[in-house]
């Protein structure tokens, strides 16, 4: 499919204005979060400013294993909120993805609502985003090298996203060649390539045929967030087949924690994100088994009502609550919380772990 560059950048506009909306959140209802209990240990033993989340991420030193997940980028009144984004990373020492740059690669005019995210944030990494149907084909390694030297990104998050396109009017409906465009861009690139979904979540089967294609990072951004079903729904006329579709599909998809669990059993690295709304949510992500958690809504709304001292403030809260966490469960480093355990399921996460044989 030939891409219309204003039809893509009116799109980046729509995406947010519907995106602010709480409808959308499946996190106002369950995140599948709170199926999660992390265990108390009242004798830490130690002080509460012993706890280190330093962690190392794509070569960078980072205060916390912390994500700002790619989200927009495209349009002109993208850019201020790509500045405050990256403004905050920078300060707080997080990494930063920045939205699919589809539109960047027809229209060079909007380039830089992309590149101001490295330009502002130079010492932590930043990751470069495309579409899987977006490097598909001949073009797709050149497609996935631009995206990349155009912001001077450490690496390439590569999106699935078959729910949202074809419930998107105008969106792709063939995917086929996804496998082995994913291998050719990973054995070609000079970066690591990151493969994410964006609310469905990632299986083990899946990632273990990523990991066979050569992925070695997996984002899983699971089901329990923001729903693009419901968004793309939205843009198409109420009562029809895809804005009924969309609400029929609207929480499809594994849900973050068990996502988590289950690739976290491979030798990959494994990003927890997908309804992750709190410092808290984040520390559970980590006891999961997570090397990283991400989060996207949080720091958007942040960044679009107050800007980059907005979104400084939800990062130092996430960090706070992350160290609480950590401290709490007597764990004084990242991987002290990540390989011992230190949780119980409850309800319908319990269950589905049971089903999927995940033994905890």
């Amino acid at each position: 499919m030939i891409d219309n560059p204003e039809e893509t950048s009116q799109r980046k506009i729509e995406h947010i204005m519907i995106a602010k909306r709480d409808d959308i959140d499946l996190s106002t209802t369950s995140s599948w979060f709170e199926h999660v209990r992390l265990l108390h240990n009242p004798l830490p033993d130690a002080s509460f400013d012993d706890v280190d989340l330093s962690w190392k991420f794509l070569g960078y030193e980072l205060k916390a294993p912390l994500l700002i997940e790619g989200m927009t980028g495209g349009h002109e009144a993208t850019l201020s909120i790509n500045r405050a984004l990256a403004e905050a990373a920078q300060a707080e020492g997080v990494a930063i993805g920045v939205g699919s740059q589809r539109a960047a690669l027809r229209n060079e005019d909007l380039v830089r609502t992309y590149s101001i995210v490295r330009e502002t944030a130079t010492e932590v990494p930043v990751i470069a985003n495309l579409g899987i149907s977006h490097v598909i084909g001949d073009e797709g390694p050149d497609n996935a090298k631009r995206a990349v030297d155009m912001i001077d990104a450490d690496a390439l998050a590569i999106h699935l996203n078959p729910l949202q396109e074809v419930i998107q009017p105008e969106g792709s409906v063939d995917f086929t060649g996804s496998l082995a465009a994913i291998r050719d861009v990973t054995r070609e690139l000079d970066v690591p390539v990151i493969v994410k979904e964006v609310g469905s979540g990632i299986s083990k089967e899946a990632a273990i045929v990523l990991k066979r294609a050569g992925v070695r990072i997996i984002d899983v951004a699971g089901q329990g967030g923001t729903s693009w079903s419901l968004i793309e729904g939205e843009r198409s006329p109420e009562g029809s087949v895809r804005w009924v579709a969309s609400r029929r599909f609207a929480d499809w998809g594994l849900p973050t924690p068990l996502a988590v669990m289950e690739v976290s059993t491979l030798s990959v690295k494994v990003i927890g994100s997908g309804g992750v709304r709190s410092g808290l949510d984040a520390a559970k992500c980590l006891a999961l088994g997570a090397h990283m958690a991400g989060a996207a809504r949080p720091f958007f709304i942040r960044a679009v009502e107050e800007g980059s001292d907005g979104v400084r403030d939800e990062l130092n809260k996430f960090i706070f609550e992350m160290k609480l966490a950590a401290f709490l469960t007597g764990s004084l480093t990242v991987n002290q919380l990540r390989l011992t355990k230190k949780y119980l399921l409850t309800g319908p996460l319990k269950t589905l772990a049971n089903e999927r044989h995940i033994f905890i």
